[in-house]
């Protein structure tokens, strides 16, 4: 019997594999399979456990572990035990650089429109405004709702408050300690009620206006968290106040929730704290 064809990696085509199947160079495997193995440990590791780890021998792991120390992704340390390098974060910061949050988000924000009948909202903190950034939207979508360019104070929506909710104390001290404009007779302009609200929100993953805004609009916000862990946008639910009412909110929360958790999840968040409390 014929022994396999190699192909032009030099490994051997195995029966199953045609020739237009998606070949897998073992040499970048393993050495991937050796690096997500450090990632996951965490900490320091020596070479027996990291070929345990990815199950193959010791000499086999020293010489992908030497490759990838030349290569500037591993350091080995004076007690011969090894670790990630910058080479990785270099790596991952250029990914970091080329995502375009609005493309990221595209999907998840006309989805969500289609879904629910309403607008779909994303915005960011900029100064200390709300710009909102991008829109989904159906045929049902209310037309008061926010034009993207369009800047709102943060104090007088969902979005708003939902991003000054995950900012240090000095920022949120100085928002507050400003005053504060009322957009209709609902807004929120008192200092202390608004530092209670913004711990509420914290604590349970979302924002809510009822027509704090605008007349007749109402709005739910989550976060959207980065691979640094910050709250780097906001995506709203926002509709007439008689669709977006208190007791839609479990549902629109957590279709909210799912959709930014999988933004996140995209945009480098290991765990983003989305909070999965139910919205009681």
């Amino acid at each position: 019997m014929d022994a396999p064809e190699p192909d032009d990696t030099g490994i051997p085509r195995t029966d199953d594999e045609s020739a237009t199947a998606p070949r897998i160079v073992r040499s970048v495997a393993r050495a991937a399979a050796l690096l997500k193995a450090m990632a996951a440990r965490g900490r320091p590791m020596g070479l027996s456990d990291l070929a345990r780890a990815i199950e193959i021998s010791k000499p086999a792991t020293f010489h992908l572990l030497r490759t990838l120390e030349l290569e500037g992704f591993v350091v080995k340390g004076a007690d011969a035990t090894y670790q990630l390098d910058w080479g990785l974060y270099e790596l991952g910061s250029a990914v970091i650089r080329s995502v375009d949050l609005t493309r990221v988000t595209r999907i998840h924000l006309d989805r969500l429109a289609e879904e629910t009948g309403e607008a779909v909202l994303l915005s960011i903190l900029d100064g200390e405004s709300v710009l909102y950034l991008d829109r989904g939207q159906s045929s049902e979508s209310f037309t008061m709702v926010a034009n993207v360019g369009r800047r709102s104070p943060l104090h007088t929506n969902a979005s708003g408050k939902v991003l000054l909710a995950h900012q240090d104390q000095k920022f949120i001290a100085t928002v507050l300690g400003k005053p504060l404009e009322a957009n209709t007779p609902a807004t929120v302009c008192n200092p202390r009620e608004l530092e209670v609200q913004l711990l509420d929100v914290h604590r349970d993953g979302y924002a809510t206006c009822w027509q704090e805004q605008e007349l007749g609009l109402c709005s739910i916000a989550v976060p959207i968290f980065d691979y640094t862990g910050r709250a780097c946008a906001a995506m709203a639910i926002a509709g007439p106040a008689e669709r977006v009412t208190r007791l839609s909110v479990p549902g629109f929360v957590q279709r909210l929730q799912d959709e930014a958790h999988q933004i996140s999840a995209k945009l480098g968040a290991l765990e983003p704290d989305l909070n999965s409390r139910s919205a009681s």
